[in-house]
C-alpha cells in the first residue's frame, strides 16, 4: 500500500497545528508495543482497508476503524490510539537530542 498518511497536531513551541506524517507518529516501537503490527501501513493492510490516498483514509468510517483497533491493539478506540501515539510523539520531539 505505502500511502503517506498525515494529520495536523498542535506541537509544543509551534504557533498552529503542524502537519505530521503518521509513519513518524506511529513509529515501529510504538506499533510493536501496542499492536500486532510493525508499521502503520501493515496495521491498515491488516484491516483490509482500501486506502490509496489521504482522502480514502479520512473517509474511513470511525466505527470501522474502532473495531479494527479493538481487535488488533491494546486500545479501545481509534481516538485513544491516536491520542497516545501523538502524546508519545510530542514527548519524543521535546526531548533534547544528545550528541
Amino acid at each position: 500500500m505505502s500511502v503517506k498518511i498525515t494529520g495536523y497536531y498542535q506541537l509544543p513551541n509551534h504557533k498552529g497545528p503542524q502537519l505530521v506524517d503518521f509513519d513518524e507518529v506511529f513509529e515501529t516501537s510504538f506499533m510493536r508495543r501496542y499492536t500486532k503490527f510493525r508499521s502503520f501501513d501493515k496495521f491498515l493492510n491488516g484491516g483490509k482497508f482500501r486506502i490509496t490516498s489521504q482522502q480514502d483514509f479520512e473517509a474511513l468510517p470511525e466505527e470501522i476503524m474502532d473495531a479494527h483497533v479493538r481487535a488488533t491493539t491494546k486500545f479501545s478506540s481509534w481516538q485513544e490510539m491516536l491520542d497516545v501515539a501523538t502524546d508519545k510523539y510530542v514527548l519524543h520531539q521535546s526531548v533534547p537530542k544528545q550528541d
